[in-house]
């Protein structure tokens, strides 16, 4: 049988398939690597941030107001959980009750305004009016801020009460209805124990500590030369102090700056 050679034209279709081909496999090739580049380009999550934000939005306790009670500046439900960085205000006719669960109350007068911290800085910080704060002792109880000073709960009671009204001239008036209650500057090296029935004025102006009236006997105010970290190291100031001086038991006098 006579074998006959191919047609021109087979040869020159089966040339341009493989080129096709080959094109392609170069265009894939470099998607590829564009792909690659792409997700090396991309930021890697950090879950030590994640955790960090999620840590940052840990609800603080719960808020339950009556009358007019505002949440970030709009009117508060009845009952809100409150997180780091919320501020709540009391119009003349309201009042909120701040319950951190197994630390203590913050509870809030009408015409008053408080914005909350978190649980590695101070509680919250009294910003204008009149609060009440029941706490458990020790530095794991609720803390508040006034000024450039921090109410502490001492040690050696199981729970302190203390009133707090910040008056029109910006000045700070603590009144220890029960227990003691330390008044720390805000670096935890000074400070002043304020035990029951006792009023203690923080000026705006110049930031001193000045009893009303001035008590007699021996001083239980403190000075501390270490280096204090946060507010756990202020309630460490605090029981280190009262360990010392028997500030539960004497009462107090002026600080000296």
């Amino acid at each position: 049988m006579r074998r006959t050679n191919p047609r021109p034209h087979e040869h020159q279709q089966k040339w341009p398939a493989r080129k096709r081909r080959a094109e392609v496999g170069r265009c894939a090739a470099a998607l590829v690597k564009l792909l690659l580049l792409l997700v090396c380009a991309l930021p890697i999550p950090s879950y030590g941030q994640v955790g960090e934000k999620e840590q940052q939005r840990e609800p603080l306790g719960s808020l339950s107001g009556v009358g007019e009670v505002y949440l970030n500046g709009s009117p508060a439900p009845g009952e809100s959980t409150i997180f780091p960085g919320d501020r709540i205000r009391t119009g003349e006719t309201g009042a909120a009750t701040f319950v951190a669960s197994g630390k203590g109350t913050l509870k809030t007068s009408g015409q008053s305004q408080v914005v909350f911290w978190g649980k590695y800085d101070f509680t919250a910080e009294l910003e204008a009016g009149t609060v009440v704060l029941n706490t458990t002792s020790g530095p794991q109880g609720l803390t508040l801020r006034i000024g450039n000073y921090v109410l502490v709960p001492s040690v050696r009671d199981q729970s302190v009460t203390a009133k707090i009204t910040r008056v029109s001239d910006g000045s700070f008036v603590v009144s220890s209805v029960e227990g003691s209650v330390g008044v720390l500057t805000l670096d935890s090296k000074s400070g002043q124990f304020l035990p029951a029935g006792q009023t203690l004025t923080v000026s705006a102006k110049s930031g001193l500590l000045t009893l009303s009236p001035a008590p007699k006997g021996p001083r239980s105010n403190f000075h501390t030369g270490w280096l204090l970290l946060g507010l756990a190291g202020a309630g460490a100031a605090v029981a280190a102090a009262e360990l010392g001086s028997g500030a539960g038991r004497q009462s107090i006098s002026p600080s000296t700056p």
